[in-house]
């Protein structure tokens, strides 16, 4: 009886060592604070939008411009910057030397879910979140025939926080799993088009009024 209470002693301190070692769940943020808030603008070099058959839009270069919204914004998720323009370069290319017009509908907007302090491109904190209302119609023409369609919803998107001198802030569409619906697909150029598609781009945001990239800082 003495061992069988030992070690069932012993078992239960174990447990109880792993429970207090494993982390514990970490809120989403409902507060959240942007420096500087207001206009902003962002760039890309090459964004590529990729369909679910393997085709690939890429252009050159993107440019946009938004506001983030007066701090702290709260919520747990919480919009915090709407883009209400943004272009892509033309003509972007495809496959079978296809060549695109990207046409854009804002405004898109910028929702943040989570955010890991020390984490990021720069470790100066990382906000996780989605580009929602995401609105484009794309037209071209390849070997294959003319295509219009157009693409719609929201992608997973990170913002790292810039370095510590100011520079840098990026925002990344690149990855996350969600992906953008294709539909009104007209044209015989469409006929390898598929139903649903990745955005992909690396956008550089940068404050109009201090001209460095603003902060975000959940908690």
């Amino acid at each position: 009886m003495f061992k069988r209470t030992s070690v069932l002693t012993a078992v239960g301190a174990a447990a109880a060592a792993v429970a207090l070692a494993a982390p514990s769940a970490v809120a989403a943020p409902t507060s959240w604070s942007i420096t500087p808030t207001g206009a902003f603008t962002g760039k890309a070099g090459v964004t590529a939008l990729t369909d679910n058959n393997g085709n690939k839009i890429q252009c050159a270069t993107s440019a946009a411009g938004g506001t983030a919204p007066t701090s702290p914004v709260s919520g747990s998720p919480a919009k915090l910057a709407s883009i209400t323009s943004i272009s892509f370069n033309s003509p972007c290319t495809g496959p079978f030397s296809s060549t695109w017009t990207v046409t854009t509908t804002p405004s898109w907007e910028i929702w943040g879910l989570d955010y890991a302090a020390g984490a990021g491109t720069n470790s100066t904190g990382q906000t996780t979140g989605e580009v929602r209302a995401i609105n484009a119609t794309v037209a071209g023409s390849s070997i294959l025939g003319p295509c219009s369609f157009k693409a719609s919803g929201k992608v997973a998107a990170k913002y790292n926080n810039p370095t510590s001198g100011g520079a840098n802030g990026t925002l990344n569409t690149a990855g996350g799993g969600l992906t953008l619906t294709i539909t009104n697909k007209v044209g015989g150029g469409c006929g390898i088009v598929g139903t649903s598609a990745s955005f992909a781009g690396l956008y550089t945001i940068v404050s109009t009024a201090t001209g460095k990239s603003p902060v975000i800082v959940g908690s």
